[in-house]
C-alpha cells in the first residue's frame, strides 16, 4: 500500500500509518498540573456556568460599583472559612445576580466552564476543579503522550497474557511485595521491586544495540520507540462540563460523594490523530501492523471491563453497559486502570493479583485501611461520575479507523 493524500493512511514495507478517529464514550479528564481554587472561579450555579476569572478585569469591574474593598474584606475573613459563603453568594449579595451574568461580567470573564452540580439549601463550592488540559489557543486537545502511554500499556499486557515465560518472571518480582508490605520500610522495598519489574519488561521490550551487540540500556532502546502518536485535535467544538467523582464500594448499596471535581470531555466528542508504527523495530515485540495495534486494545479493555463488572455487582449493569463501545480508558479517575499491568501479569493467579494490589495501596494510603477493608476487591471502590442524570465510570474511549 502507497499513500493517497486525503485517505488518511499509508503502508510501505516499514512503515504503517493510519489517521484514527478517538471518540469519547464516558466523561474524561485529561488534566495537567494546574487546579482551580475558589479564588480562581466563580460558579454561577443559577446559570450552571463557572466563570474563570481576569482577576484584573474582575477588580476594575468591582471598582466601578464601589465594592473593591469590600471584597477584599470578604476574602481576607469569610472566603476562608469553611462555612463561609462561595464567591458567587457573597457577590449576589453585594452587587446583585443580574450583575453577574457572563453579559454582565464581560472581560472580567477569561473563560466559561459547564456544570449541573446544585444542592438546594447547602453551600454550592466546587472547591479545587481540574480543568481538561487546553492547547495555546484554548481549545481541548488530548496529548499524544496519553493515547501511547494506554498502547504501551495495552501491548505490555497483551504480552504478559500470551507469554507465560514473560508472565513468571514478572509474577516472580511481583510476589516478593506481599512478603516485605508489613515491614516499616515496606514503601522504599517497594520502588526497589518495581525497578526490578521495570528491568524485566524492558528484557521484553528492548530492540536496540550497539555495534558490538551489547544491548542499550534504556527505555530508548524499546520497541516502543516505533510507535509514534500525535496529539488527538477536535474534530468541532468539543462539549465539556465539572463534574463531580462519586465512590461505589463493592459490598455496598448507591455511591459516596467525593469532594473532587473535573472538568470533563462529555460523550460523543470526537478527535482525530494519526499513528505511526516502525515495524522494523515492533516486530521484534510481535507487532506489525495498526489493525494488530487496535485488536490488542480492544482484548485489554474487555479483560478490564469484565474484571470490574464481576466484582461490583452492586453497581447498576447500566453503568459497564454503557461502555460496550469503548475499546480502552484514559485520563483521570482511571485509578484501577493503571493497576491492570499487575492483573494481566497474574491472569492465571487473580487472587494473587489482587492481593498484591491490596499491599500497595495500603502501604501508600494507610488511613484508607485497604488490608482490612479490600476483602474480594482492590480497591474495594470503583470510581464514578454522574452526568445528565446517569453515572459512567470515567475515561471511557474507542479508537478507530
Amino acid at each position: 500500500m502507497v499513500w493517497v493524500y486525503g485517505l488518511g493512511w499509508i503502508m510501505s514495507n516499514r512503515i504503517d500509518h493510519a489517521q484514527l478517529l478517538l471518540t469519547v464514550v464516558s466523561p474524561t479528564n485529561i488534566g495537567g498540573p494546574e487546579k482551580l481554587t475558589t479564588k480562581d472561579y466563580m460558579y454561577n450555579y443559577d446559570a450552571g456556568e463557572v466563570y474563570l476569572l481576569n482577576n484584573y478585569e474582575w477588580f476594575r469591574f468591582l471598582a466601578q460599583l464601589n465594592k473593591l474593598a469590600e471584597f477584599e474584606e470578604y476574602m481576607q475573613d469569610e472566603m476562608v472559612r469553611p462555612n463561609g459563603r462561595t464567591m458567587y453568594d457573597w457577590a449576589k449579595n453585594a452587587i446583585g445576580a443580574s450583575q453577574l451574568t457572563k453579559d454582565a461580567l464581560g472581560p472580567a470573564i477569561s473563560s466559561i466552564m459547564k456544570s449541573s452540580i446544585y444542592n438546594k439549601g447547602h453551600k454550592n463550592s466546587l472547591n479545587d476543579i481540574t480543568p481538561q488540559i487546553r492547547g495555546a489557543n484554548g481549545d481541548v486537545y488530548i496529548p499524544g503522550s496519553s493515547i501511547k502511554g494506554v498502547i504501551d500499556s495495552a501491548i505490555i499486557s497483551h504480552m504478559l497474557r500470551n507469554n507465560k515465560v514473560f508472565r513468571s518472571n514478572v509474577q516472580r518480582e511481583l510476589r516478593r511485595i506481599l512478603d516485605i508490605y508489613n515491614r516499616k520500610d515496606a514503601k522504599r522495598l517497594f520502588k526497589d521491586i518495581f525497578k526490578s519489574v521495570d528491568k524485566v519488561i524492558l528484557k521484553y521490550i528492548h530492540v536496540l544495540t550497539h555495534n558490538d551487540g551489547k544491548p542499550f540500556k534504556n527505555i530508548l532502546a524499546s520497541a516502543f520507540r516505533g510507535i509514534s502518536v500525535s496529539d488527538a485535535m477536535p474534530m468541532g467544538v468539543i462539549k465539556t462540563e465539572v463534574l463531580k467523582k462519586e465512590d461505589s464500594c463493592v459490598e455496598e448499596d448507591g455511591t459516596h460523594d467525593i469532594s473532587v471535581h473535573r472538568e470533563c470531555i462529555l460523550p460523543n466528542q470526537q478527535f482525530s490523530f494519526t499513528l505511526t508504527l516502525d515495524t522494523a523495530m515492533t516486530k521484534e515485540i510481535g507487532i506489525t501492523s495498526i489493525d494488530q495495534v487496535l485488536d490488542i486494545l480492544q482484548e485489554d479493555f474487555d479483560a478490564t471491563h469484565k474484571l470490574l463488572a464481576s466484582k461490583f455487582k452492586k453497581v447498576s449493569p447500566s453503568v459497564f453497559k454503557a461502555l460496550d463501545s469503548a475499546n480502552a480508558y484514559i485520563g483521570s479517575n482511571t485509578g484501577f486502570i493503571q493497576k491492570t499491568i499487575i492483573m494481566a501479569a497474574f491472569t492465571d493467579d487473580e487472587k494473587t493479583g489482587i492481593d498484591i494490589i491490596r499491599a500497595i495501596l495500603d502501604v501508600n494510603f494507610q488511613k484508607a485501611k485497604h488490608d482490612s477493608k479490600d476483602k474480594f476487591m482492590a480497591p474495594r471502590a470503583i470510581k464514578l461520575v454522574k452526568w445528565n442524570g446517569n453515572y459512567y465510570e470515567m475515561g471511557g474511549i474507542h479508537i478507530g479507523r
